[in-house]
């Protein structure tokens, strides 16, 4: 090397000076002071080069570690998108499954570990494991390792890394699948007086009756289907439907309308259909068909069967029109579906549950009492039990506002009366409102023992994006200027006197009140499988020590 050459050619040199001076001694001083300064100089650069090969093992250990843990984070929501959260909480994965070329030791070693943990207000302490339905936040923790290690002990710090990420979370869509129809009526209903039923965001607004016939009239417009699973349909006047009119048994049309979707009639009997009705799906009908409109000039030209069928689609635009026809399926009967009231089933959920101890008429009076201005008060979920009061009347004097900062529900008596009631979301966020009357025993129909009515009457309105469900095995009836957004599920549901409801289905959790369909391809009236929940926005995202 350079440095010894120099060092040695230096030695020769003093040797033939203190030779030629006879003075040795001297020459062996400077020969140790040049070793010792050669001395420092090699340390110095091997020490160097040692701690540059440790601060680099330890970049490279850090960003190795870092990106797995990144990984972990989103491996963790990939899984929480496919509704596959892990059910200890806890997602990892080893270095051999992100690189198959390694084997043994090396394959075995951790690649990330991460866990997930959720809370049901932004106040509210961590829970690990998955989210349940009452979570606002979800919290990742994810601790990733480097493939390649630190070199030294003061580089092994760069070996593992962790990340947290908190993002908010968005509740599983409650879909028509495990919610039930716009409006779910076990007996008759009273479908008249300029009532709309519209549908929002992709859900079909359906009207299904599960027992008797259907009677609509009188500016009435169904945006969805019209099902009668166990009777008949008949639609006088200007009473229209947007989707299909399906009936187990017959189904009469009568009056200027337009029907958006198929005329289906399982029965054997006789449907009859004006010719100023307009058809813009197929007729099926097991039955005949009675129309009186202009015959066709060829073909079936009679007054028969065949000529009416042939009338039918000249005069609808109807294409088919099928009649006689042995293969037309009826609707599948939805089952009612029995809803009690276990206290314990909402508080695993992350429902507050409170006994009302307040009044049981709200008004101009009662209006201020603390547990009725609790109501606008309240930011995680609650349920309030008022069945401590034979009946619960909203007083139109009180004109009573609530201001929703969580979802409400209340669980009442079998007597309700809300009158100018007014309910909003503060923050414009979306809320479920539920009134439910429950039906104690489990036997498959409505239980209307000591039923009186759930009376919603007077200007009623539901601001959006507030939604909400009216449950009872009694009667529900709407009248006078109602704007509501949401569902009903009743013993029977009737309406009249300027009425509109938009279907924004929210169920119970808990229960599955069918698909708001009829059956066929709908998958049947008796239920499917809910869309989950998923990660929303991003909250924050940082470095944590890593767990011990």
């Amino acid at each position: 090397m350079l440095l010894n050459r120099l060092l040695r050619q230096g030695l020769n040199r003093l040797d033939r000076l203190g030779r030629q001076d006879g003075e040795r001694g001297n020459a062996m001083i400077a020969v140790i002071g040049l070793l010792g300064v050669t001395s420092i100089i090699t340390m110095t650069v091997t020490g160097a080069t040692v701690q540059a090969l440790g601060y680099t093992s330890l970049t490279r250990a850090g960003v190795q570690s870092n990106a797995a843990a990144e990984a972990g984070v989103d491996a963790m929501l990939a899984a929480l998108f496919a509704d596959e959260c892990p059910s200890d909480g806890v997602l990892s994965a080893t270095q051999g499954s992100i690189d198959p070329g390694l084997s043994g030791t090396a394959a075995t070693a951790p690649f990330f570990e991460s866990t997930i943990a959720y809370r049901i207000s932004s106040t509210a302490s961590w829970t690990s494991g998955c989210p349940i339905n009452a979570a606002t936040q979800i919290r990742i923790q994810s601790t990733g390792f480097a493939t390649d290690q630190g070199v030294s002990d003061s580089a092994s710090a760069g070996d593992a890394s962790a990340v947290q990420a908190v993002y908010t979370w968005v509740p599983g869509a409650n879909t028509a699948a495990v919610t039930g129809a716009a409006v779910f009526s076990y007996g008759v209903p009273g479908l008249s007086n300029s009532l709309e039923l519209l549908s929002f965001n992709g859900n079909q607004a359906n009207v299904i009756v599960a027992e008797g016939n259907i009677l609509c009239s009188n500016s009435v417009f169904v945006e969805g289907d019209i099902v009668a699973a166990n009777g008949n349909i008949q639609l006088d006047n200007t009473c229209r439907a947007g989707g299909d009119v399906w009936a187990s048994g017959t189904v009469g049309l009568q009056g200027n309308k337009t029907i958006g979707g198929d005329v289906i009639a399982a029965g054997a009997g006789t449907n009859r259909i004006d010719p100023s009705v307009r058809i813009n799906g197929g007729v099926y009908v097991r039955g005949v068909i009675d129309t009186w409109g202009q015959r066709c000039t060829s073909g079936a030209t009679g007054w028969d069967d065949a000529g009416d069928a042939c009338a039918l689609r000249r005069s609808s635009g109807a294409n088919p029109v099928l009649w006689n026809q042995s293969n037309v399926v009826a609707p599948t009967r939805p089952p009612w579906v029995d809803v009690n009231f276990v206290a314990s089933d909402w508080q695993a959920r992350g429902w507050t549950v409170r006994t009302w101890t307040g009044p049981c008429t709200i008004d101009n009076q009662t209006r201020t009492n603390a547990q009725v201005t609790a109501l606008s008060t309240y930011t995680t979920p609650q349920v309030i039990d008022m069945r401590g009061c034979s009946s619960v009347v909203f007083s139109s004097s009180a004109n009573l506002s609530i201001s929703m900062r969580t979802d409400l529900t209340f669980i009442t008596p079998r007597n309700v009366n809300l009158e100018n009631f007014t309910v909003a979301s503060v923050g414009n966020v979306d809320r479920a409102l539920r009134f439910i009357s429950p039906d104690t025993v489990a036997d498959g129909q409505p239980t209307t023992t000591g039923c009186g009515r759930f009376d919603i009457n007077n200007r009623n309105d539901m601001v959006a994006p507030v939604a909400i469900i009216v449950y009872t095995p009694c009667t529900v009836q709407n009248s006078n200027q109602l704007t509501w957004r949401g569902q009903y599920y009743a013993g029977r549901v009737t309406f009249s006197n300027n009425s509109e409801l938009t279907y924004v289905p929210i169920g119970i959790p808990g229960f599955d009140l069918g698909n708001g369909g009829g059956g066929g391809s709908s998958g049947g009236a008796t239920g499917g499988t809910p869309l989950p929940g998923t990660p929303g926005d991003l909250v924050e995202y940082t470095d944590i020590d890593v767990p011990a």
